[in-house]
């Protein structure tokens, strides 16, 4: 287990337009501020007039809940006193389910909040981190068995075929992207191809798992 301080790179007051414009895109994939909400005071006018609901994902929900709040502030107050400690840390010791198809779905809502908000800044970042969230649910399937290879090869196939993926293969502005031998697979809609770029990540990090995984089995006896 592991206790990180987290130090923001900005203090003090921040207002619109410059709010909105430089700092909104800490949602999107580029993270300025912190996404969570527990390190955050909220008006009360500000959330009455917002008037959010509970947005029923299992996982991501801090992000999407500041991701339609923040369009509506005027300004927030940065402090730099530390009063809140976060215990990061333990090992994950079973694939989850819920984390790549609510990702997904928080991929969709900003591609609107783009285009609602004439955000296009934030295009590249969502569409990088999305190509991450795939290579990180296929290396989570293979290192919790989920299913036999050939299962495996058959989902990535299928996710392949969703419109989405021809989006997110769309980066003009990052033109060291399509030299990611993953990014390539999956313009090529090549499963298989996906699967072992994967499988090859599993193996380089299993030493360092294994490692993690003791560690922790130690610290929770401690």
């Amino acid at each position: 287990m592991d206790k990180k301080t987290f130090i923001s790179p900005v203090v003090g007051l921040i207002k619109q337009p410059e709010l909105f414009e430089k700092y909104y895109i800490s949602f999107f994939g580029y993270n300025i501020l912190p996404v969570n909400i527990w390190g955050k005071l909220y008006r009360k006018s500000v959330l009455d007039k917002v008037n959010l609901e509970p947005s029923g994902y299992a996982m991501g929900e801090d992000l999407v809940y500041n991701l339609k709040l923040f369009p509506y502030l005027e300004s927030i107050y940065i402090m730099s006193d530390i009063g809140y400690s976060y215990r990061f840390g333990g090992m994950t010791s079973r694939y989850n389910s819920h984390l790549y198809p609510d990702l997904k779905k928080q991929y969709l809502l900003k591609e609107k909040l783009i285009e609602q908000y004439n955000y296009e800044k934030a295009s590249q970042y969502i569409k990088i981190e999305m190509k991450n969230v795939l290579r990180s649910n296929v290396c989570q399937q293979i290192v919790f068995k989920v299913g036999t290879d050939e299962d495996i090869i058959s989902n990535i196939a299928k996710e392949l075929s969703d419109p989405l993926w021809e989006r997110v293969m769309q980066i003009d502005e990052n033109p060291d992207f399509y030299e990611d031998p993953f990014v390539k697979a999956i313009q090529e809609k090549d499963a298989e191809k996906v699967f072992l770029q994967c499988k090859e990540m599993v193996r380089k990090e299993r030493p360092r798992r294994m490692i993690k995984r003791m560690a922790s089995s130690i610290l929770t006896h401690i």
